[in-house]
């Protein structure tokens, strides 16, 4: 479920279950503009071939310190709902800090559920480094890697998101961002449509439309094909918030959908 949504993963609910000591609310100057804001939760749908088949929930904690970053939580869980949740059982959940100056994550933790099986991992991110510890339900003992990425800024799912919320590009424009995702890395182009008009659960709204590609990448960081893995869609609020209201997405297991339902700040 979380290749579906790289750049708009849904996610959980109480973000404050992981604060942060209090931080200075001034932002510094050279601080990039990061689309999250301290306290909105948000809830979706997801639809395979127009069927119920998951829930989301999204949560950014306050604003807090972390080792010496002005930084934020951002939490989610995503899980099968409907008919599909008889079918397969599967939760996806992440715990991510964000560096509310660089928008880069300095850490994460994560939890895959399918059907019995579960798969635990954390990555602490320093500069364009990672160690990554993951370990899956059976196993006596976790597994170890440290990961160097060069010269390329890695971004997790909801880092990821946040860079697209925060992005302001005239029609046309294009960018890349390298997202890790369980093992593996992508490398996810976005390519701004323009202006654009959707329905949803909450209303007809304006919005802004991005189409995006997103590619397995090798070790050296190159495509692993020139054929997309994914190819989606993704419309956000046309205001100064930015709201994840609709992704579209093309995959193996269909055409699936994710509205948002609900949203608070």
């Amino acid at each position: 479920m979380r290749c579906v949504g790289l750049l708009v993963l849904a996610a959980c609910s109480g973000a404050d279950a992981m604060a942060l000591p209090v931080a200075p609310s001034v932002k510094p100057a050279g601080a990039v503009e990061i689309g999250l804001h301290p306290g909105e939760t948000m809830a979706f749908e997801i639809r395979v071939a127009g069927m119920l088949a998951g829930e989301a929930q999204l949560a950014v904690g306050e604003l807090g310190d972390y080792e010496g970053h002005r930084a934020v939580v951002v939490k989610s869980r995503a899980a099968t709902a409907g008919a599909a949740a008889l079918v397969k059982h599967i939760v996806d959940e992440a715990t991510t800090v964000i560096d509310l100056d660089s928008g880069r994550p300095l850490a994460l933790e994560t939890l895959v559920e399918q059907g019995d099986t579960k798969i635990t991992a954390t990555a602490k991110f320093a500069g364009n480094a990672a160690d990554v510890t993951y370990v899956r339900s059976g196993e006596k003992a976790p597994h170890t890697a440290k990961l160097n990425f060069g010269t390329i800024v890695v971004h997790d799912a909801h880092s990821a998101m946040a860079e697209l919320r925060g992005w302001r590009p005239s029609p046309g424009a294009t960018r890349s961002v390298f997202v890790v995702g369980g093992r593996r890395l992508w490398r996810v182009d976005v390519k701004y449509v323009g202006e654009d008009t959707i329905g949803s659960a909450i209303g007809n709204r304006r919005a802004v439309h991005f189409t995006g590609e997103s590619y397995r990448t090798k070790r050296d960081l190159t495509p692993e094909t020139a054929t997309p893995s994914r190819t989606f869609s993704v419309w956000l609020s046309d205001d100064a918030d930015r709201v994840p209201l609709k992704l579209t997405a093309n995959t193996e297991l269909g055409d699936i959908v994710m509205e948002l339902t609900e949203y608070s700040r």
